[in-house]
């Protein structure tokens, strides 16, 4: 019997084992190139393809380990890709170009929101549906955001005199606060953010005035990398892309499924479920421009980088001349 377990048994067990490693995982598994995800805040519903990608194995499919961790805003996530401590960040393009500007080497390789989600929120019973309206009412500035710095360019844009209008200068969360209270007539925020939030909170609909409406269309947030880590591991930066693109219409096809995804791996998230798939659904609405449509997700367009760098420089105290949309995205890694 012992000649038989050594013609027969011995074999197959090395087989085992030679698959298996010396650290008893798959090898198909050790050949997987970890790498972190930093995104923008908390996981919210723009995150659910990202996520879905992760849970579905859509990005192990690609050879990939993905981390997603949480963030503290796009700058931060920025500073932290730009310093290799994270390889990829989902973050603001209009907060890149700023930081482009200043000499930090970084581009864009996905577009995810590449229309502006940016809003003007209102209560239904405030009588405010178009700038015009906003003359004489109370509204809440917080510091810094897309859409109050862009502010000044919308009330040029609807041809509206702001002079009259009152600011409340807060923090966000007392600005959500003090909007939901009616102790201000507007905010700010993002149709893929706030408005979901807002709308389960008061229970009502609430009025949007859209930035893209009155022609004021930044950039928004989508997949970064630093320029360092791309030259140094170009395959990575590839497989990442295309990944995240096909997770992005994995997530468009079957948003239960994706919204389901989202909650595997975002555990300890507050945000309901009917939050988070109305913020996808907002998102999914958002993935492309007029000189993107009909071309391929995560695809972008030079001429809407040139436009965001042209709102910059005019609003956002970036320097003319500074940035060239070529230093801030790239289509290369889409590329079949």
């Amino acid at each position: 019997m012992s000649s038989i377990f050594t013609r027969v048994c011995l074999p197959a067990l090395s087989a085992a084992l030679a698959i298996l490693g010396s650290s008893g995982t798959p090898a198909a598994a050790q050949t997987l190139t970890p790498v972190t995800l930093r995104v923008d805040v908390f996981f919210y519903g723009s995150h659910v393809p990202l996520l879905y990608g992760i849970v579905s194995g859509i990005y192990r499919k690609h050879g990939l380990d993905v981390t997603a961790q949480t963030g503290r805003g796009s700058a931060t996530t920025i500073q932290t890709v730009a310093a290799g401590t994270d390889q990829f960040g989902f973050a603001d393009g209009g907060t890149l170009v700023k930081f482009a500007a200043q000499g930090l080497q970084a581009k864009q390789i996905v577009g995810i929101l590449e229309t502006s989600p940016a809003i003007i929120l209102s209560m239904p019973d405030s009588g405010i549906k178009s700038p015009k309206d906003l003359p004489g009412r109370k509204g809440g500035f917080g510091n810094g955001s897309a859409p109050e710095q862009l502010f000044p360019a919308l009330l040029i844009a609807a041809g509206v005199d702001g002079s009259s209008i009152q600011r409340v200068a807060v923090d966000i969360p007392t600005r959500d606060s003090l909007f939901l209270q009616k102790q201000i007539d507007f905010s700010f925020g993002y149709t893929v953010t706030q408005l979901p939030l807002m709308e389960e909170k008061c229970a009502c609909k609430i009025n949007v005035i859209a930035y893209p409406k009155y022609g004021l269309n930044p950039i928004a947030n989508g997949i970064i990398v630093s320029t360092k880590y791309a030259n140094e591991n170009p395959d990575v930066v590839k497989r990442f892309a295309q990944a995240t693109a096909e997770a992005i219409d994995a997530a468009v096809k079957s948003p239960d499924k994706a919204v389901d995804g989202f909650f595997e791996y975002a555990k300890g998230t507050q945000l309901s479920r009917p939050v988070v798939a109305k913020q996808w659904e907002e998102t999914t609405k958002l993935l492309h421009t007029d000189a993107t449509k009909g071309k391929p997700t995560g695809v972008l367009d030079t001429n809407d980088w040139q436009k965001t760098i042209d709102l910059l420089v005019e609003y956002a105290e970036v320097p003319k001349g500074t940035v060239k949309p070529e230093m801030v995205f790239t289509n290369e890694y889409l590329a079949k």
